[in-house]
């Protein structure tokens, strides 16, 4: 005795056996869905940084709105001009954030007090010669003194352009790969290309918290800018060629 699956049962089935990022799509009789392979496929592009971005500020409290202003504007000032005597360029240096706010104090059954205010300007900097970054890091943070404030760091390439190039080149082919193994097996032949989307994401070494008292030290803060990975990832969809 035959049992006969329904066409829309045998499709589940098969769309069941097909597991992980590659999806072949096999029109029922009399469907509507064109046959086609559809795969992920990687390319990842190693570099080494050639510039790194610091986050870094000062904050400074006192007692009234006009004396804590003052203060931040002096240290901060004395921050910026020993980033540009280090060789900073303007346009690499940008004022993210600037802000006067009050500290209070809670006594106990009793109504909060303010009791002095704090001023604080966050600044991003681009560091070029890497080479010179650790020495960079710590003469910002010497100008500043206790007002110092570096909240991390982190690296990246310049010009991503070049390696997102060669990572997408790396993507489709891993793509065109996966499918024609699975037309082989399948016995059939891998056709032109239906459509691609892509994502992409660089993988860049960990930013740094540092988070730092400035000390006055002839050592200078070591910083290794290992390796940045470009990585494109495509989903590919091949036509099927009987």
């Amino acid at each position: 005795m035959r049992f006969l699956l329904p066409p829309l049962l045998a499709v589940a089935l098969l769309a069941g056996a097909c597991k992980g990022d590659t999806t072949v799509n096999v029109p029922a009789q009399g469907g509507a869905v064109s046959d086609g392979i559809t795969v992920s496929g990687e390319g990842q592009v190693r570099s080494t940084p050639d510039l790194m971005t610091m986050s870094i500020g000062i904050e400074v409290e006192e007692r009234t709105v006009a004396e804590a202003r003052t203060a931040a504007a002096d240290a901060a000032t004395s921050l910026i001009d020993s980033l540009k005597s280090n060789g900073i360029a303007e346009k690499d240096i940008q004022t993210t954030s600037v802000s006067i706010y009050p500290r209070y104090t809670y006594p106990q059954n009793d109504q909060p007090r303010i009791i002095g205010y704090t001023a604080a300007n966050q600044l991003t900097v681009k560091v070029r010669d890497l080479d010179r970054a650790g020495a960079v890091i710590d003469e910002a943070v010497g100008a500043a003194g206790e007002a110092a404030r570096l909240q991390g760091i982190s690296f990246g390439v310049d010009d991503p352009a070049p390696l997102l190039k060669e990572a997408r080149e790396k993507a489709v082919s891993d793509a065109k790969s996966r499918a024609e193994a699975y037309a082989r097996a399948a016995g059939v032949n891998v056709g032109a290309v239906l459509s691609i989307s892509e994502t992409t994401a660089s993988y860049i070494p960990v930013s740094r918290d540092a988070g730092m008292a400035y000390a006055d030290t002839e050592k200078v803060t070591p910083i290794e800018p290992g390796e940045a990975t470009t990585s494109v990832n495509v989903t590919v969809r091949f036509a099927i060629d009987r």
